[in-house]
């Protein structure tokens, strides 16, 4: 059956979500925003969704007509692409909302998304791209959307730096001629599994990591010519990651360093903070700094108070707050990134912060136990949000207010409504974009009792 429907939303696959009737439809091809004549697939019975096919675009909202070419050439790495930036915000403003309405959240109108307007291109520090060889050689990219084919053409995505497409062709002509493969992940074969780029301070400090299943002699070989290629790049840090497991990880257990420093540094809010191919840092430098300032805007730690930090990764919302509060505290599962935390606050002459590595869910009782009694708190958990027993324990200690930064609206609302149910009211409410063109929006909420 045709029927005349309006595009509001995009699921992760790239496909536009409209409403007919109660019945939620996904358009491939059709964007948030547009109007279309769509000829839709009669659902199973009992079903509440289906699928749509484009007869004819109508009118387009925020359709933009500077598309990269990367995303034509199939690049999945940017669903939103195609729409303006206007689009991309009020996009993503509706996953948070839409996800707090299912979850049934007392919520306050959020503020304006704070987006990236002034830096659209050239933000990210960080690219991960995937090998390809054919005839014409080997190549690195990203992978086409929904699928593992490599598109070579992302490997020049305008949202990196331009240094680090050198280096990708560096690498990649360094490798030719080698008796190297790409990794095949259906049948745990090939050699050469991912290519890493990050970049610090100022563009200065450059970090490149190859990831390989074994480090055998012909990957080794070929290390050796890739430092000798990078030297034009003055690239600070090379390494191998050796990564013989089944799985998709970027990284391997052990990371040998080839050449230069092991860590390349960093500058946030003043601070300097050493990254190391497997720290977690975010990944947009300039919005970075708008996130972090709202969450501790928001948190607002005082010179009389102890700062909770959970899901501290490397220390740096921690060691921002500590010079603002009398104590803070970080915790982190992942071990290396404590350690690093706790150099990167002496680094930083911050003698007031203190870091434990575990779950925090396993950490936090044996704190509470030693006397733990925050005024403030941040919590920053990854995308599966928060274990289900943390609300509890948070809401047991003597908080006065907490910031919850997420990655994730669906885990973040569903954690909401816990705290709800705990006592605590979601005051403020803000978007944060770090990903334009991404279906990704970071959160910040602030909670008092």
């Amino acid at each position: 059956m045709s029927e005349l429907i309006t595009v509001t939303g995009a699921a992760p696959t790239g496909a536009g979500i409209a409403e007919l009737n109660g019945m939620r439809v996904f358009v491939p091809g059709a964007l948030p925003g547009d109007t279309v004549l769509a000829d839709i697939t009669p659902p199973p019975k009992g079903a509440r969704s289906a699928v749509a096919r484009v007869i004819e675009v109508r009118e387009s909202r925020w359709r933009s007509s500077e598309i990269c070419p990367a995303l034509s050439a199939g690049c999945g790495g940017c669903p939103l692409g195609k729409l303006s930036y206007e689009g991309q915000k009020a996009v993503k403003t509706a996953l948070l909302t839409d996800a707090l309405a299912e979850a049934g959240v007392d919520a306050p109108e959020p503020d304006a998304i704070i987006g990236a307007d002034d830096a659209l291109t050239g933000f990210r520090n960080k690219a991960v791209l995937y090998p390809l060889c054919d005839a014409a050689g080997w190549h690195f990219g990203m992978y086409a959307a929904g699928t593992h084919r490599v598109v070579p053409e992302a490997a020049f995505c305008p949202q990196v730096h331009g240094w680090m497409h050198e280096a990708t062709n560096l690498v990649a002509s360094s490798l030719n001629g080698s008796s190297l493969t790409p990794y095949d992940e259906a049948n745990g074969t090939g050699d050469v599994r991912t290519l890493l780029l990050r970049e610090g301070r100022g563009g200065d400090e450059r970090l490149v990591t190859l990831t390989v299943r074994e480090a055998g002699e012909d990957v080794l070989s070929a290390a050796k010519r890739i430092v000798d290629a990078l030297a034009a790049l003055s690239v600070t840090s090379f390494s191998v990651s050796i990564h013989p497991s089944q799985g998709n990880a970027v990284l391997g257990r052990e990371i040998r360093l080839i050449a230069g420093s092991d860590s390349i540094a960093t500058d946030i809010g003043g601070l300097q903070f050493s990254v190391r191919p497997e720290t977690f840092l975010q990944v947009n430098t300039p919005q970075t700094k708008k996130l972090y300032d709202k969450a501790l805007e928001w948190a607002a730690p005082s010179s009389d108070e102890v700062f909770l930090d959970l899901y501290c990764g490397v220390g740096t919302m921690t060691l921002l707050g500590a010079r603002r509060a009398a104590r803070a505290i970080g915790v982190d599962i992942i071990g290396a990134s404590i350690e690093r935390a706790k150099k990167n606050a002496e680094a930083n002459g911050i003698p007031n912060a203190d870091f434990y590595a575990g779950a925090v869910e396993d950490v936090l009782p044996g704190l509470i136990a030693d006397g733990l009694r925050p005024d403030t708190a941040i919590l920053d958990p990854a995308f599966k949000g928060l274990d289900e027993t943390v609300p509890a324990m948070l809401s047991g200690l003597p908080l006065k207010r907490f910031v919850y930064v997420s990655c994730n609206p669906k885990t973040f609302a569903r954690d909401a409504a816990r705290f709800i149910r705990l006592g605590w009211t979601l005051e403020k409410l803000v978007p944060v974009d770090l990903f334009p063109g991404a279906l990704h929006v970071e959160t910040v909420g602030r909670f008092i009792r």
